[in-house]
């Protein structure tokens, strides 16, 4: 879970050469994204999501 410009976001993130991020959407309906190096200042990361799917004993 991401803060990017003041909108949460639930992304998939890669780490790429150069200290960009490449978050990508498991919707279709969005296009990944890329945040350059000098816009990391308005993003935070706020947390890992993850889905459990099944019983839980």
């Amino acid at each position: 879970m991401l803060l990017v410009s003041g909108e949460r976001r639930i992304k998939r993130v890669q780490h790429l050469a150069g200290g960009a991020l490449y978050l990508i959407s498991d919707n279709d309906h969005y296009q990944p994204e890329m945040i350059k190096p000098q816009d990391m200042h308005d993003v935070e990361i706020l947390g890992r999501c993850e889905i459990r799917i099944g019983r839980i004993v």
